[in-house]
């Protein structure tokens, strides 16, 4: 086991297990370097056909009310795929079921379903980058979370050594709960959490990281220095930040620091105290590996592994060693369980994780590996043991897609 850098110890990611020094490399420069494939239990695999120029199963089969299909895409995000099919069908974004979202940055293959949607008129539409095939009608949705898992097949390039076959990894939440070049969502959780929204846009909005686009990093800078005149800063605050410069124009108009939070959709400000959540259970797994990683008294198993608390309002403490790190991390937050059911809307019950993961089939091809993880884990997490990369261009973002 291994330090890590001091940018990844930000989001709580302390260590490696692994103790080689690491091959280096660079994975996403190009979509097809990272290409996922989901897995259903009953349909099976969602495999990459059209877009790599293949024939596919384009008849459909079976009975119901819901056409089931298998959704390719290239450098597109899960959630805006679906609301742009749906927009195109002219249909309720509830009548589209997926099972998990994907990458952006990569080649993916995975199950969604439309209820009451022709197999005829869904693959009539245009879309770049996007492509359906194996239709099955079947008489209920897809629901999220129906998955067993995704294979990942990845390029590394630019790497100092071959591939190690590395199949253990820490079950850490990975560098997208958190940001791309900018780590901050955790911290908006965190403030949120303690009801100090103005805290919370500060963060947000003001925060910068040495990662990020010069134009973005000046702006927070000049927003930090000058703070309270928003008014102002609409005119030189980049439009592309989106979701920032929504909270800004509604502090322009005088909102409260809350209210200009509450103009965001409420999925997105979950996801912030989803965050904070996963810093703090990353946290809480890097001190369990200064202790060890083998089943001890006390321990919650999952399948013979050790699991480690994502606090919530209804999260249960471990015993033994386990639940001394889990209370220590929470005391020296500050944080209590019931804070997580503070606002209504927001509340998460938290639960537990296993604290180790295992690659199954894994394979190495020159400088791609290919490998099956169960859903939940991050391919990228396995990938920095093998890497353990120096900075986050190049792992955690590239910096032409920043």
């Amino acid at each position: 086991m291994r330090e890590a850098q001091d940018w990844e110890q930000e989001i709580g990611l302390l260590y490696y297990l692994t103790d080689f020094e690491g091959i280096g490399g660079r994975i996403k420069e190009r979509s097809e370097d990272f290409i996922v494939e989901e897995v259903h239990p009953e349909l099976g695999m969602a495999e990459l056909r059209i877009l790599r120029g293949e024939k596919a199963p384009r008849d459909p089969e079976g009975s119901g009310d819901f056409l089931w299909v298998v959704l390719e895409k290239r450098d597109w995000a899960t959630i805006d795929a679906v609301n742009r099919i749906a927009s195109l069908l002219k249909i309720p974004r509830r009548h589209v079921g997926f099972a998990g979202t994907k990458d952006k940055f990569a080649v993916t293959a995975q199950w969604i379903s439309l209820r009451g949607v022709r197999w005829r008129d869904l693959r009539s539409l245009e879309l770049k980058d996007m492509a359906f095939h194996t239709p099955v009608y079947l008489p209920h949705r897809l629901r999220l979370g129906q998955l067993l898992g995704n294979y990942f097949t990845i390029r590394i390039r630019g790497a100092r050594a071959p591939i190690p076959v590395v199949r253990r990894f820490p079950n850490y939440f990975g560098y997208q709960r958190f940001g791309s070049y900018r780590f901050v969502s955790h911290l908006v959780g965190r403030a949120i959490l303690r009801g100090d929204w103005e805290l919370a846009a500060r963060e947000y909005l003001a925060r910068t990281s040495p990662w990020e686009p010069p134009q973005t990093r000046a702006a927070r800078l000049r927003l930090s220095e000058d703070w309270g005149n928003f008014r102002e800063a609409l005119s030189y605050y980049p439009r592309r930040l989106r979701q920032e410069f929504t909270i800004l124009r509604a502090l322009a108009r005088g909102k409260s620091y809350e209210s200009a939070f509450r103009q965001l959709h409420p999925r997105l400000l979950s996801l912030f105290i989803h965050a904070y959540q996963s810093y703090l259970f990353n946290v809480i797994l890097s001190r369990r590996l200064e202790e060890g990683t083998e089943p001890a008294g006390g321990d919650i198993l999952l399948h013979g592994t050790p699991t480690a608390m994502i606090p919530g309002y209804a999260a249960k403490f471990a015993g033994g060693i386990q639940g001394e790190i889990e209370r220590a991390v929470l005391e020296e937050e500050g944080v209590d369980l019931s804070a997580f059911r503070r606002f209504r809307k927001l509340s998460s019950q938290g639960g537990r994780r296993k604290i180790l993961q295992t690659a199954k089939e894994m394979r190495v091809e020159g400088d791609t590996v290919r490998f099956f993880l169960e859903k939940g884990s991050y391919a990228t997490l396995l990938l920095r043991e093998i890497i353990k990369p120096r900075t986050p261009e190049g792992f955690a973002f590239t910096p032409h897609r920043a």
